[in-house]
């Protein structure tokens, strides 16, 4: 049997497109080639998809004058799963006009971070188009995208999660009512009188994130967030704040397993999107099938001692419960916020697409886990779960039948 053909998709209209572009090279170099022929397809700013050699260059990005970099545009074509596989559509212009070539490939892995990628949009295209996909299913990504459903649905289940106040954007032209705010909040949250967390309900984690001490923090924070989403969300700001995140996954067997806890390490109030992938020391020193130089990140503690057994305990077992109520796949990081001082716990958010994929967590994991292995992990996955969602469409099968052939 010949090498599975796998397409790594990346950038996309996000305002994580620059990350996602890091998860993707990392991606690209961590596919065993022995068993995967792993190609790049670069989303642009405005949803064009290009593929070329260059693309597995950092150096190239940002791309600009995409054609004269000798990228390829390409196209997806979601009728080609029904007729002989998965395949882009390549245009070529030749002396007899523009013709059009097929680029096929066996399964796509989605690096997109945040909108259009994350979120349920990019696995609903590909399950109508019937393309084998790795990663979570429309559902799983829709939800954990929503950070306030996520926070209803896990507080359903009895998971520990800090109150919220989710405020939608203005129509344009109208402002936010001061006393309504007031009130919302105190009702949401009657013990705290600041300071607030305010975030965008519907994107990646840490980006948009700002602390507001008073009022007037919060009213300029929520209009901040309004020019990304247009929901945000306000908690209560954790006093002594720690955050704790880890990986999980489902293997072959049927369970789920996590991965190492890590602590990032903070130089500020909250960990924001330039504290986390802009500062502090590399992604972890590649112990186990080393890929290329991944993306800067924060310094981070792995498998912190101040961490009791039975935090750790409340850590893995949380992590897990959400993963399997939301029908999770992939490699997917599980948040925490904890008071440092009193020791509580709250589920903070999910990640079904994390920066890496997560991957120096898995290779510190009580079972180590290495990235190589961790991309095939996910490729399987993505075949077992794409083969198995559907069975047979035509309408006579559900004695649905209405039009009767002549």
């Amino acid at each position: 049997m010949g090498k599975k053909r796998v397409a790594v998709i990346f950038g996309g209209r996000s305002v994580e497109h620059d990350v996602s572009i890091l998860t993707g090279l990392q991606c690209l170099d961590a596919l065993d080639t022995t068993l995967y022929d792993g190609f790049p397809i670069y989303v642009d700013p405005l949803g064009q998809m290009w593929t070329g050699p260059a693309l597995r260059k950092r150096s190239l990005y940002p791309v600009e004058a995409a054609a004269s970099q000798g990228l390829t545009s390409v196209q997806l074509d979601l009728a080609s799963a029904a007729s002989g596989g998965p395949r882009f559509l390549v245009s070529k212009k030749g002396f007899l006009g523009t013709k059009q070539d097929a680029l096929p490939f066996d399964i796509m892995i989605p690096a997109i971070h945040g909108s259009n990628g994350e979120d349920g949009t990019l696995q609903g295209l590909l399950e109508f188009a019937g393309i084998p996909y790795t990663g979570c299913r429309p559902l799983g990504a829709a939800a954990t995208m929503d950070k306030a459903f996520t926070k209803r649905t896990a507080r359903a289940a009895g998971l520990s999660v800090l109150p919220e106040l989710v405020v939608d954007r203005p129509e344009k032209g109208a402002f936010i009512d001061d006393a309504w705010l007031r009130t919302a909040l105190s009702d949401a949250m009657p013990t705290c009188d600041g300071p607030w967390i305010v975030k965008p309900v519907n994107l990646g984690s840490s980006v948009g994130v700002s602390k507001a001490d008073d009022a007037d923090g919060l009213m300029a924070a929520l209009l901040a967030v309004f020019r990304m989403d247009g929901q945000a969300i306000i908690e209560p700001f954790v006093p002594n704040l720690v955050e704790y995140n880890v990986a999980v996954r489902g293997t072959p067997s049927g369970d789920t397993v996590t991965s190492a806890i890590e602590r990032p390490v903070r130089g500020a109030d909250l960990l924001n999107f330039t504290e986390k992938y802009m500062s502090g020391s590399k992604a972890g020193a590649p112990k186990v099938d080393a890929p290329s130089e991944g993306m800067a990140s924060l310094n981070r503690v792995i498998n912190p001692d101040e961490l009791t057994n039975k935090q750790d305990r409340l850590i893995r077992e949380t992590a897990t419960r959400v993963f399997d109520m939301l029908d999770l796949a992939g490699s997917v990081r599980i948040d925490f916020l904890c008071d440092g001082k009193t020791g509580e716990l709250w589920f903070n958010e999910a990640n079904t697409v994390p920066g890496s994929f997560a991957w120096f967590l898995w290779q510190d994991a009580p079972e180590p886990v290495g990235f190589l292995e961790l991309t095939s992990a996910m490729i399987e996955e993505g075949f077992k779960r794409s083969s198995t969602r559907l069975g047979r469409t035509d309408s006579s099968v559900g004695g649905s039948t209405i039009f009767k052939a002549g």
